[in-house]
């Protein structure tokens, strides 16, 4: 075993357990050959006029003065 390999190894076993769940989901990451697929099924969800991000403070107020 490298040199590196045997301080990873040791700093692992030092690690507080609450510390090993991301750590692990990290290192399988760097091993797998497939690519992590997300699920991100709100992407594209929001249509609206091409000025929208434009106005989106002033129509933020107005539905702000409408709740009050």
């Amino acid at each position: 075993m490298s040199v590196m390999r045997e301080e990873l190894h040791h700093l692992v076993e030092r690690l507080p357990e609450e510390k090993v769940a991301p750590l692990l989901r990290l290192v399988r990451g760097q091993v797998e050959e497939q690519p992590v697929v997300r699920d991100l099924p709100f992407i594209g969800m929001l249509e609206a006029e091409p000025d929208f991000a434009e106005r989106s403070e002033e129509i933020l107020r107005v539905e702000d003065n409408h709740s009050l």
